[in-house]
């Protein structure tokens, strides 16, 4: 009963976003099957707005933003929302979704046409990255210097992909000279990542029944979308696990997953302790929301600090709060002589 009550406590947010959805699709279902509904033809543009803008709102709200997803949950939850709207309007009342169809579409050509013009520079600044860097990371640094933010997109879906697929057998990754230490193990992270993976694919077998009753288009994107988010649950749980918090004798490196990380001096750390994150503020980031557990450890920084967040974000913040399974551990490291 003591475990069942914290994971409640955490879920909260997120079983609030589904009773809010819920009692909106409830509504624009009761509207459109109203025949007032066909008098009025301002009511098809105000069932889609309340959908693909309303819905995503309050999902980036309760959701992405308390737990510190990845961008890539909100461009599932629009697409979602966009079958969800195409199975809600009737199909002689489907203008405002028409625009939409192109987009998709016309977004995947402009991102190719734009790496095809730019692939002399693209090789220049691959061969100036790649002698600073690894050849994956320069890769990845060239996609987003030379393309911009469709490269931003590509390298974070790639690192998506590739934790998901080979994270399975990937070794951890650390460094020679670092003291490592890890934020899944005390916490339950994994096991609360593979509870909610399964709960979604249940999810999704019920909701492909019940909606391709009436619209089996709607139903094969939904299913579509279920699956991308399990693939992204997947990718998530092992990037925590394979991106243990790094501490050398000279730097610091705070990596949560794939979503936040900041690479510092040692040095620039002014105070470190153990204690929950303080209530929000704008110079401080709790990264352990992305861990659904809560902080044990806060650092204060001399001067603010840029750090990396998802989909090319960026927060600046001068207190990071941190879960980490041996906090005492990673304090007395800090505080001491060599980290490793």
């Amino acid at each position: 009963m003591a475990l069942v009550l914290p994971a409640v406590s955490r879920l909260r947010p997120l079983l609030l976003f589904a009773g809010l959805a819920l009692a909106v699709v409830a509504t624009e279902h009761l509207v459109t099957t109203r025949p007032i509904f066909f008098q009025r033809p301002a009511l098809p543009m105000a069932v889609a707005f309340d959908v693909l803008v309303g819905l995503p709102a309050l999902f980036y709200w309760l959701v992405v933003r308390r737990y510190g997803l990845p961008l890539s949950t909100l461009v599932a939850a629009l697409g979602a929302c966009l079958a969800l709207a195409t199975w809600l309007l009737p199909a002689g009342q489907q203008q405002p979704l028409r625009a939409l169809a192109f987009l998709p579409a016309l977004l995947e050509g402009a991102t190719l046409a734009l790496a095809v013009a730019r692939a002399g520079r693209l090789w220049r600044a691959y061969r100036a990255a790649r002698q600073h860097r690894g050849r994956g990371p320069s890769l990845g640094q060239a996609l987003e210097q030379v393309l911009g933010w469709p490269g931003v997109l590509l390298v974070a879906e790639s690192n998506m992909l590739r934790y998901a697929v080979l994270g399975w057998w990937a070794p951890l990754e650390v460094r020679p000279a670092h003291a490592a230490f890890s934020g899944h193990r005390e916490s339950g992270f994994v096991a609360l990542m593979a509870t909610a993976g399964f709960l979604t694919l249940i999810e999704t077998a019920a909701v492909h029944l019940v909606v391709g009753h009436w619209h089996p288009v709607a139903a094969n994107w939904l299913t579509f979308l279920s699956l991308y988010t399990v693939l992204l649950l997947v990718a998530h749980a092992h990037a925590v696990r394979l991106c243990p918090v790094l501490l050398s004798d000279a730097l610091l490196e705070v990596r949560v997953g794939f979503a936040w990380r900041v690479v510092v001096p040692r040095a620039a750390v002014a105070a470190a302790a153990i204690r929950e994150a303080p209530a929000p503020a704008a110079d401080m980031l709790n990264a352990a929301k992305v861990l659904l557990a809560s902080s044990n450890v806060l650092l204060t920084f001399a001067a603010p600090v840029v750090v990396a967040g998802p989909y090319g974000t960026r927060r600046t913040v001068r207190r990071l709060a941190l879960y980490l399974d041996q906090p005492r551990a990673f304090l007395g490291a800090l505080a001491g002589g060599p980290a490793a």
